[in-house]
Formats: structure tokens, sequence, C-alpha cells
């Protein structure tokens, strides 16, 4: 298995960690899970992952797509709301 020859070569111990350890992880990636982080509340500007957006709302020629012209207004206004993560240093929660 995959986890067999990494252990081979990289000497570093494989376990299965399961689904919900990679949701877990997930925000220390800064990945967004659709279940976990983002609803259909969510625009793509407001989540973080406007790139997946950027060039279809930069070109006037562009492919057209369904809530385009609300994702055009969003950025030319400001957010309203942004999905943030916050990293703690050194234990500082009391």
């Amino acid at each position: 298995t995959a986890g067999r020859s990494y252990e081979a070569q990289f000497a570093v111990p494989i376990r299965d960690a399961g689904y919900r350890a990679i949701d877990s992880m997930s925000a220390e990636k800064g990945y967004r899970h659709w279940h976990a982080d983002l609803c259909n509340k969510d625009t793509p500007l407001e989540a973080g992952i406007g790139f997946t957006v950027a060039k279809k709302l930069k070109r006037e020629d562009a492919v057209d797509f369904l809530g385009r012209d609300a994702l055009v207004a969003q950025k030319q206004n400001g957010l309203k709301r942004k999905l943030v993560a916050l990293v703690l240093e050194n234990n500082s929660i009391p």
C-alpha cells in the first residue's frame, strides 16, 4: 500500500487517522470545507476563496455564471463579513 511504501522510504510511521482528523486539521492548512466551514450563505469572497472566481470577475468577456453580478457588487462595495482563522500562540488563553 501507499502507507507502507512511505514508511519504508522515509522511515516515518503512517497510521489511519480517520475522516474526522482531516476535518479537524483543515483549518490549520487554511482549507475550507463545505459542511464544516462554509454554507450556501457564504460567497467565495467572504470565504477567502475569491481566487476561484477572480478571473471571471475581472474580465467582461468571461463566461457568465450565476451570482456573478452579486460578487462584482460585493467586490466594489466591500465585504460586510469574512471568514477568518485565528492562531493562538504559547497557550495564551487563561
